[in-house]
């Protein structure tokens, strides 16, 4: 994706691999088998579920990010692939996917329940689907919603990032990055979101069950129009498998 092509160098400083977020994977995905990452940037989650003990394919749009996954993590698979083209992996052939920050916004509307259907078909029966987005349910009677800053003094860089609505209903999304005042990059995109309850309705008409929604990756509650962010669990009906555990035993 050309929006974050100038950005694959700084990702991993800006979003770093998080321990909240590796621990709820551990303990929500299956304990073996084949993982899935949806947009997965530097690979840091694919790297771990590897060692982990799973198998895991990272896709990523930019091919700059792939570059970076794979030289970080050769343990792991990458290609340069975007969530339109899922649907092209066999069928049953995954025992979980994963979609960690706001990737799902990035597809279209149009394009959503095609793209949900085909995540349903990737998936083996029992099979987890775990996604993360801003929670935009306080955020779409807005005309502009800026982000609080991203800070790293060591570096002296800070991460700017805007929303700002658009006369169709999507979000104009503005990013830039700075040090010491000076523009690194700056750059914007297109956002398509949608409501809390919109999504968890598309999710459930296309055959997949909701297990847990959560505003992170602690498992606080997920409180409307207050929660600043929305994670996601659903499962495919069907034999379960074996699940993992923070501590890495089973549950």
């Amino acid at each position: 994706m050309a929006f974050y092509a100038d950005f694959a160098g700084y990702y991993d400083k800006i979003f770093p691999l998080r321990e909240n977020t590796w621990r709820f994977l551990d303990r929500w995905l299956p304990a073996e088998g084949s993982i899935l990452d949806l947009g997965c940037g530097p690979g840091h989650y694919c790297g771990r579920l590897v060692s982990a003990g799973r198998r895991c394919l990272g896709i990523d749009l930019d091919p700059g990010m792939i570059e970076v996954a794979e030289s970080l993590h050769p343990e792991a698979s990458f290609m340069i692939m975007g969530l339109q083209e899922v649907g092209m992996l066999a069928e049953g052939s995954r025992d979980g996917i994963i979609c960690i920050g706001n990737v799902l916004p990035h597809l279209p509307t149009q394009e959503l329940e095609g793209f949900l259907a085909a995540v349903r078909r990737v998936l083996r029966p029992g099979g987890r689907w775990i996604v993360q987005t801003v929670n935009f349910d306080p955020l779409l009677h807005l005309d502009e919603h800026v982000f609080r800053d991203l800070v790293f003094p060591e570096d002296k860089l800070v991460f700017h990032r805007r929303y700002r609505r658009r006369p169709d209903g999507n979000i104009t999304f503005r990013t830039r990055l700075a040090r010491d005042g000076q523009t690194l990059f700056s750059g914007e995109t297109v956002l398509h979101p949608r409501l809390s309850h919109q999504y968890r309705a598309l999710h459930e008409a296309a055959g997949l069950n909701l297990l847990g929604h959560y505003a992170d990756f602690t498992e606080a509650p997920f409180v409307g129009r207050k929660s600043a962010g929305s994670v996601f669990v659903f499962e495919v009906p069907g034999d379960q498998p074996k699940m993992g555990t923070p501590e890495g035993g089973t549950r």
